[in-house]
């Protein structure tokens, strides 16, 4: 019997969690999701990075004792030349509608989140030629 695949539509949408220790998750955005949800919160704060890219923080991160959340400053601040020192996890998603709702990431817009953090990541970790 052959593998089974599952291929992944177009249509799907992710919010992208970072967390302190430097991970990043994807997660499935359905309908349904809010960043509330994704950060385990009661009062889940949008910072707009962009037009169509929206950060969450949990607004009492810091009177819980999170760490900070050294990734996730590393990402934004190619967004904000001065980004607060956010703690705990955050959430990127894509702007909310007139409703608040979040709009979801695409996959390609998600993954192109970890790879500009992994370009900006490693650029004095990378060998240089010996001239």
């Amino acid at each position: 019997m052959p593998p089974i695949t599952i291929a992944s539509s177009d249509d799907h949408r992710f919010a992208l969690i970072i967390q302190p220790t430097g991970a990043f998750r994807l997660l499935a955005w359905l309908p349904v999701s809010t960043p509330h949800h994704a950060l385990c919160c009661d009062t889940a704060r949008p910072v707009d990075l962009t037009t169509t890219l929206t950060l969450w923080i949990d607004q009492d991160a810091a009177a819980y004792g999170e760490k900070p959340n050294r990734a996730a400053h590393g990402l934004i601040q190619l967004y904000r030349p001065a980004p607060l020192p956010y703690v705990g996890n955050v959430v990127l998603t894509g702007t909310p509608d007139s409703d608040g709702t979040a709009a979801g990431l695409s996959r390609p817009q998600a993954l192109a989140l970890i790879d500009l953090y992994l370009d900006t990541a490693t650029v004095g970790l990378m060998p240089r030629p010996r001239s």
